[in-house]
């Protein structure tokens, strides 16, 4: 494995029951030009690790201490990024809008199937019997890929797959053909032969994810999480806005957001896919990683960890504030 610079990287893992996998995609936003180069990191090596461990061990959805957590007792396999590529890029010399003289190596998706050649063993081994795979922000962009290669190295496990801040829109103010058509040829997206084509929606399809997941494999279990005026998700999707002439601020409007989020979920994810969602107020960046959102906020009579228990159990919802 290695990072968008060509230093190497590798995995992090918490002993658990064997029987029962949780991995998460770490996030860290993108580079595909150079204001989101810019912030974005472009190595990962182990004091990296070691500080983001010690960070996060004991918050949210990562807490094994805590009863309420439905993950408490998982073996968890942690996947870095460094790649810039939302954990999807097939790129060994990649070049961000702009910026000719400065080529990445995007190879998140070759990274996440070396993760996968080195962990399927020891899992296989101990016929694992449920899969849970979850990313934050870029890492919940990450799943979208990710999740054939889960379901193909594990197909009798029970999986169960969770996009916590990691939109993909139809709507063409919040998510043009231009903006997707930029992230497929700069990261060089491996997109499925048959996605495009899989559920009537024009230009590339990248949303076709959902109903397209839903139709393949019907007994996994799908999860979107988001705020409503996202303040992290409108920067990143800002350089689409006005037909890829930008933002003003580098911020999409956050009524053009939330719009986009609703019709996301009612116009695809209830009437067309077997997704759920939960989904509060705010401009908030990822939910499972705080102990606020994921134990303490009601929302509609239901808190964040006993949403993902019900999703791992096979409930579909759709939570709202």
């Amino acid at each position: 494995m290695k990072c968008r610079d060509g230093s190497p990287t590798g995995i992090g893992y918490r002993v658990g029951n064997p029987k029962k996998l949780a991995i998460y995609i770490n996030g860290g936003g993108a580079c595909f030009n150079e204001p989101t180069c810019a912030g974005n990191p472009s190595s990962f090596t182990e004091s990296d690790w070691t500080d983001l461990s010690a960070a996060y061990s004991n918050a949210g959805i990562f807490d094994a201490s805590n009863p309420k957590n439905p993950l408490r007792d998982y073996s968890m396999v942690f996947i870095p990024y460094c790649t810039g590529d939302v954990h999807s890029g097939t790129k060994e010399v990649g070049i961000p809008l702009g910026m000719a003289s400065d080529t990445q190596q995007y190879v998140g998706a070759f990274n996440f199937i070396k993760a996968m050649n080195f962990i399927q063993p020891y899992f296989e081994d101990r016929k694992v019997e449920e899969v849970v795979l979850f990313g934050l922000s870029a890492g919940g962009y990450g799943v979208y890929v990710n999740f054939l290669e889960v379901t193909k190295r594990f197909p009798n496990a029970k999986i169960t797959v969770i996009n916590d801040s990691g939109p993909l829109f139809s709507d063409a103010q919040a998510f043009p053909g231009c903006l997707q058509l930029g992230f497929s040829l700069v990261f060089g997206l491996p997109l499925p032969d048959d996605l495009t084509d899989c559920c009537g929606t024009p230009a590339l399809g990248l949303t076709n994810v959902y109903e397209y997941s839903s139709k393949r494999f019907p007994k996994a279990n799908f999860g979107f999480i988001s705020s409503y005026e996202d303040a992290t998700s409108r920067f990143f999707l800002s350089f689409g806005y006005n037909n890829c002439s930008g933002a003003p601020g580098n911020q999409l409007p956050a009524d053009v957001f939330k719009s986009a989020l609703i019709d996301l979920r009612e116009d695809i994810l209830k009437p067309k896919s077997t997704w759920s969602t939960y989904y509060i107020n705010g401009d908030t960046h990822t939910l499972l990683a705080s102990n606020d959102l994921f134990y303490e906020r009601d929302t509609a009579g239901m808190y964040l960890y006993e949403w993902v228990d019900k999703l791992i159990k096979g409930q579909r919802m759709h939570v709202t504030e």
